[in-house]
């Protein structure tokens, strides 16, 4: 994947509101060229977001392709205002 697509993706994320807590800890899925990204926080709480996949015309994919340690703040930001209960 190139570059442009990947920060894109992770550009998503951070300013995604639709974040999702699951067996796997919290995820989002946001779109981007015609696909569904999935991009996800570590269960555990240590690491960075990654792209974990993607789904649309073809089929899904596997991904595993980590964000630089400055996107995962934003990112975490992102997952921790859309999931706090107010």
């Amino acid at each position: 994947m190139d570059a442009t697509t990947t920060v894109a993706i992770f550009t998503a994320a951070a300013t995604a509101t639709n974040w999702q807590r699951n067996g796997l800890g919290l995820s989002v899925e946001v779109p981007f060229d015609g696909f569904d990204w999935t991009v996800r926080l570590p269960k555990e709480g240590h690491g960075k977001a990654y792209i974990a996949g993607s789904s649309g015309w073809g089929g899904d994919t596997a991904e595993y392709i980590e964000a630089t340690w400055g996107e995962t703040a934003r990112i975490v930001d992102a997952a921790l205002a859309a999931t706090r209960v107010h």
